[in-house]
């Protein structure tokens, strides 16, 4: 079958003036070598077979006129020729298509791999807007939800109580309309935008009386994807110590050294059983901002002796 009708009737027009002029003048033979070529391309299966077969045997036909009588040497040279260069076309042939298989293969696996990196990387997006909204806008709502039940269990007996959980929760859902402006924007902490990290800590965790915060060493200047985990967690810890724990006492320590930071959070709450399938999303969450900044993260608990969180970063991969 032609490649294309325009292109076999091309090649028939040529051959067909070839072949007269071979005729005329012999000399014209060796504008066959081409001719092979543009057969073996533009023609395919049976055409090309025929229109090989008569080439050579205008050539044997052409070179026979030349010399007077058939010669069996014109009739080897031209087929040898014939079988040679179809065997170059061929191996060439083979060569581009391995080539270009080769390189379909390649632009495939480039493909997937890219859409493999997309999805890898909308997952992890995913994970990371979850970490901030449970560790930012879920627990202050949570929060807000028990001030309001409690203020509801109250508004008959103590009017004053009540007004005070009311401002308690407004104040809680004001801060969630904060942190989900932010993440919207940036997905960067405002409590981190204009104070060091001991004052963010301080500000996160000043609604639970239980919990103090300690700061010991030097403080040095962090990333602020270091601040920013530390401060995730510490909040997470502390709505944990908050809303589970039963505690009446916790302590957050926030320690500086020279080859790294740490942040402790010891509660004498009722423990919990780390090894639990419901240990919580939240401590999953710790973990990997802790992981995925270089650094370490362990819970203790053993019930009902309390909890203690515990989150190390580095020095090299903090600052």
């Amino acid at each position: 079958m032609a490649a294309s009708s325009f292109a076999g009737t091309w090649l028939m027009a040529v051959l067909l003036l070839w072949g007269t002029l071979a005729f005329m003048a012999p000399s014209f033979v060796w504008c066959a070598f081409p001719l092979f070529f543009a057969c073996r391309h533009l023609l395919t299966g049976w055409e090309a077979r025929i229109s090989l077969v008569l080439v050579v045997g205008v050539m044997i036909a052409a070179l026979a006129r030349l010399t007077g009588g058939p010669d069996i040497a014109l009739i080897v040279g031209p087929v040898a020729v014939a079988v040679l260069m179809l065997a170059v076309y061929n191996r060439v042939e083979q060569e581009s298509l391995a080539r270009k298989k080769l390189l379909d293969e390649l632009t495939e696996a480039q493909t997937e791999l890219s859409t493999s990196k997309q999805r890898e990387g909308a997952l992890a997006e995913r994970e990371r807007l979850a970490r901030e909204i449970h560790d930012t806008v879920t627990q202050d709502l949570t929060q807000s939800v028990l001030l309001l039940e409690a203020a509801d269990q109250l508004w008959e007996i103590e009017r004053s109580s009540s007004r005070s959980h009311l401002i308690k929760a407004t104040a809680s859902v004001r801060g969630s309309l904060v942190e989900a402006r932010s993440l919207v924007h940036n997905l960067t902490s405002p409590q981190l935008t204009s104070r060091s990290l001991a004052e963010a800590l301080r500000s996160a965790t000043g609604d639970i009386p239980a919990l103090q915060l300690t700061v010991t060493g030097e403080e040095y200047e962090l990333r602020p994807e270091t601040s920013h985990a530390l401060l995730r967690i510490a909040q997470s810890a502390a709505a944990n110590v908050r809303l589970h724990s039963g505690a009446d006492r916790a302590v957050l320590t926030l320690t500086y050294v020279d080859d790294g930071v740490s942040l402790d959070l010891f509660d004498n709450g009722k423990g919990f059983d780390t090894q639990a399938e419901h240990s919580g999303y939240g401590i999953r969450a710790m973990r990997q901002r802790a992981e995925q900044l270089g650094g370490t993260f362990t819970v203790e608990s053993s019930p009902p002796d309390g909890t203690v969180v515990t989150a190390w970063f580095p020095r090299e991969g903090i600052r």
